[in-house]
Order: structure tokens, then C-alpha cells, then sequence
């Protein structure tokens, strides 16, 4: 894909984040995935347990099918909710261990599904600008709202890190591109560098 096909490729509008996105405070950006995660599970938790209790509440045989239907919902439900909350809790690690920095312009390089980005900080070829996968923790698909500009990152380029998209809040969890290349420098890093990305 090359840079004009991505364009397009942004997500539906979001509203404003109602906490800092300047870099001042992450917490703000933590709290609301979380929040937003819990919320997506307990909408269909409400619909798919129920559908498990009623079987054993009545005990009445009919209602298997509908409890097994029960149990594969809750299944499908619970799969996404862990992953957005591990993911989220990774980008908290980084921002609790890191400095937030600005980094932009954001060069944006392909967009895969299940919220994968992959993107350059600064311009691309340039000394420590690596290309770098990302992650929405939430799984959202596209390029958030105004990520070009740059963004609000924490981490080291050749261990990975986290960013915060400043506008809309959206929280991206980072890797180099290359990784298995760069493993040997990785290992040659400094003591201090490396005990930290730990």
C-alpha cells in the first residue's frame, strides 16, 4: 500500500478525549481504555450469562442449545476484553518506566486489520528513526485522527514503547518493524537500557 491508498483509511470521527493528550498525564489515556474495554464486555456479558443461568435456574432440558449458545457468546466476548486489557496494561508499563517526548511527523506506512499499524516516527531513514509496528489496544481498525502530526511517545526505539495520538487519546503500543534484526543490537545495548525496557 503506498501513502495515498492510507488516506482513506482513517477511523469514523471520535470526540475529543476528556483528559490531557498533551503528554502531561497518561493516566487520563489508561483509565479510559480500560473503562471503554470493561464497558464493550459488560454490554454483552448482560446478553450471554443470563442465557447460561437460565438453564440451571429453570433446569428445564430445552434450554441447552440456548445455553451453549450462551457459553460460546461469553467465550467470543471474553477474548477481546483480555487482550485489550493486556495490551493497555503493556502501554501502562512503558508510560509508568518513560518519559512521554513528542515525535512527529508521523509517516504512515500500511494498515493491517485488528488495529496493526505500521509507521515511521520522524522521517523515515534518518538516524533512530525506525519503522515501528504498532498496536491499538482496543483493536480498532485504521489510522487515528490526526496521528500525521505525531504523536506522544515513551519508550526506546530499539526496545519499542508507547504512544499517545494527541486530540483524540487513542493509546498505541509500539515495536520495531525489524525486530529479529536488530536482536544483536539489542543485546550489545547498554546494561541500563536494556534492565529498563525489561
Amino acid at each position: 500500500m503506498n501513502g495515498r491508498e492510507l488516506k482513506g483509511n482513517v477511523r469514523p470521527e471520535v470526540a475529543r478525549a476528556s483528559y490531557a493528550t498533551d503528554g502531561t498525564d497518561f493516566r487520563g489515556a489508561l483509565k479510559h481504555h480500560y473503562v471503554f474495554a470493561l464497558k464493550r464486555f459488560a454490554k454483552y456479558f448482560a446478553i450471554f450469562v443470563p442465557m447460561i443461568v437460565l438453564l440451571f435456574v429453570t433446569g428445564i432440558g430445552y434450554l441447552v442449545p440456548l445455553a451453549v449458545v450462551g457459553f460460546i457468546g461469553l467465550l467470543i466476548t471474553v477474548i477481546p476484553f483480555v487482550s485489550a486489557v493486556t495490551w493497555t496494561w503493556r502501554c501502562s508499563r512503558v508510560f509508568r518506566t518513560y518519559p512521554l517526548s513528542f515525535r512527529g511527523p508521523v509517516k504512515k506506512l500500511d494498515s493491517r486489520s485488528g488495529g496493526k499499524l505500521i509507521l515511521c516516527l520522524g522521517e523515515e531513514g534518518i538516524v533512530g528513526s525506525l519503522v515501528l509496528s504498532a498496536m491499538d489496544p482496543l483493536s480498532r481498525s485504521g489510522w487515528p485522527r490526526g496521528i500525521a502530526d505525531g504523536v506522544w511517545f515513551a519508550g526506546d526505539d530499539l526496545f519499542g514503547g508507547a504512544a499517545i495520538v494527541p486530540g483524540t487519546g487513542e493509546l498505541l503500543f509500539m515495536q520495531p518493524r525489524a525486530w529479529k534484526k536488530l536482536s544483536e543490537s539489542r543485546k550489545h545495548a547498554d546494561a541500563d537500557r536494556i534492565e529498563r525496557a525489561r
